[in-house]
């Protein structure tokens, strides 16, 4: 660290921040992005082996932020308005006023449309959280169609053209839009299926976090088993590295979701509302039952994890990722660019079961997806098999052979 650099521990601005952010009324969906984010500048620091924020520690995280295209533009935004509000809380800075962008509502000639849309969405099982972004965002979209259109059956691809160029959008919008689009051509609304027009941007694929059995063991051994909060602690980060369970699913496990007899664990998953129903090994049972019968506040509450504090309230996911982050410095483990949440050790276990050459149907199970296709994600950081099905390099001939043969010649 610079001399006379002004610069904060990142303990004391990660509770600076999240008070501020309640204090600024920002959404619980807003504020964990930012609170995730923020893990990923404690993650970039302890990479540059520091232990304080300051203001050009931020610029840099930013500059090298900026250069990786596996993160969405939205993303990249929220990063920026983080390391603002770091920067205000370093300077002791008044909170900066926010305002709200004025709203943009769905034309009155297109509202018809669009209800019929969220109605027919409804009937196919899209869940309140689902129809409220797609009513955002092709709201959006057909307020930003020309006024010289007064009806939908009337839209051509040289105006779809025309507004996609013109307009920012928001990554996930295509889709969205695509749908309602192909919704309009089924409804006889349009007479062509004017989805196919709609820009396909293309992003990389981001590489799952993934580390060793030795780390994970290495995180494991790091937590302090005789207190009442390393039990805890342990049992969620078993859970989470052992079964592959989300941290969401973790922090709502509760009594009802155990049989002990057959030794499973039953959970409706938060995240796709699929009944998941898992087999606990021994060391996970164990760690389980320590801290229900000597770390576990005494509490009516159903749910199982509960905080260190009085009240003694449920935990929430948030909570199980700041613990995960926590345990992970204490362990000494180099990020080295991977994520140090509990999605981590769910990834790591998954990927782990892939290159034991578990079948994708098994590991989709394991892991409660939706998609057939999800398990193949967690085969591009095998590395071993992945070698397995390299091909050997060509002997080079014609002019490709002379031009390397000059470079033998200037090396």
């Amino acid at each position: 660290m610079k001399q006379g650099t002004k610069h904060g521990n990142l303990s004391w601005i990660r509770e600076e921040l999240e008070r501020r952010l309640i204090v600024m009324r920002y959404s619980e969906v807003t504020a964990g992005a930012y609170i995730r984010i923020f893990g990923w500048v404690e993650d970039f620091l302890i990479g540059y082996g520091e232990v304080d924020y300051s203001k050009e520690l931020g610029e840099l995280f930013i500059a090298e932020y900026s250069l990786n295209a596996n993160h969405a533009p939205t993303q990249y935004k929220h990063a920026q308005t983080l390391i603002r509000r770091l920067d205000e809380i370093l300077e002791n800075k008044l909170i900066a006023p926010r305002f709200g962008k004025p709203s943009i509502e769905c034309p009155p000639r297109f509202i018809k449309s669009l209800d019929n849309y969220l109605e027919h969405s409804a009937n196919t099982g899209c869940r309140e959280s689902t129809l409220a972004g797609r009513k955002r965002y092709v709201g959006q979209f057909l307020y930003r169609i020309p006024d010289t259109i007064d009806n939908l059956k009337d839209l051509t691809a040289q105006d779809l053209y025309t507004v996609f160029k013109e307009h920012e959008w928001v990554s996930s919008t295509y889709s969205i839009i695509r749908g309602f689009l192909t919704f309009l051509f089924t409804s006889r609304i349009t007479k062509a299926n004017l989805s196919v027009c709609v820009p396909k941007p293309k992003r990389q694929r981001a590489l799952p976090s993934v580390y060793s059995g030795d780390e994970v063991a290495q995180l494991l051994a790091s937590v302090d088993r005789t207190t009442t909060m390393g039990k805890r602690d342990y049992a969620l980060l078993m859970l989470a590295a052992h079964l592959g369970l989300r941290s969401s699913d973790i922090v709502n496990l509760s009594f009802a979701d155990i049989d002990y007899a057959s030794k499973t664990i039953q959970v409706t998953q938060v995240k796709t509302e699929r009944p998941l129903t898992l087999v606990m090994n021994s060391d996970v049972e164990e760690a389980i039952v320590d801290y229900i019968k000597n770390g576990r506040p005494q509490s009516s509450v159903e749910k199982i994890f509960l905080g260190s504090q009085a009240p003694f309230n449920p935990i929430c996911a948030g909570s199980g990722f700041a613990i995960t982050q926590r345990y992970f410095s204490r362990a000494g483990i180099a990020p080295q660019g991977r994520r140090r949440g509990p999605h981590a050790l769910r990834t790591s276990y998954a990927t782990a079961l892939v290159a034991k050459g578990v079948p994708y149907a098994v590991v989709q199970e394991a892991l409660g997806h939706e998609d057939p296709e999800s398990a193949k994600h967690y085969v591009r950081v095998d590395i071993r098999r992945l070698r397995m099905c390299a091909l050997d390099v060509p002997k080079p001939t014609g002019t490709f052979a002379v031009m390397l043969g000059d470079l033998e010649v200037v090396l």
